[in-house]
């Protein structure tokens, strides 16, 4: 028989070629895509939570700030400053909801859609009535 004779030599050297080539197709396609390798601690991860940090801290002297001219403006006389209300879009539609406000007027107040408002009202003005 005169056929073609492969060792496990050679099976395993194309073997390899292929794991090989397997991988650096692999690594192309992730390289076009986006995908990096973890970056070191000093890398922009590092950058972007120093800077979370900075504007953290800016935050917090803008309300010192804010609070000492609301103090200053009651002081001397003026018209006090609007506080800044932390409630949510959604908990104040509730709140107007309960106090009996119309859907458009509580949309418009509150910045949400019409069906969500349509909703919040559906909700709440039935809780408020039992």
């Amino acid at each position: 028989m005169n056929g073609i004779l492969i060792t496990w030599q050679q099976l395993l050297y194309v073997s390899l070629g292929l794991i090989v080539f397997y991988i650096a197709q692999l690594l192309f396609f992730l390289k076009r895509h986006g995908w990096s390798w973890p970056r070191h601690a000093g890398g922009p991860d590092n950058a972007l939570r120093t800077e979370v940090v900075a504007l953290r801290q800016e935050i917090e002297r803008l309300k010192i700030r804010l609070a000492a001219q609301q103090v200053e403006s009651v002081t001397s006389g003026a018209e006090p400053v609007a506080e800044v209300s932390e409630e949510s879009p959604y908990a104040h539609a509730i709140r107007l909801a309960r106090q009996g406000a119309e859907a458009a007027q509580v949309a418009s107040v509150c910045g949400l859609s019409r069906g969500e408002v349509d909703l919040i009202i559906a909700l709440y003005r039935k809780q408020g009535r039992r």
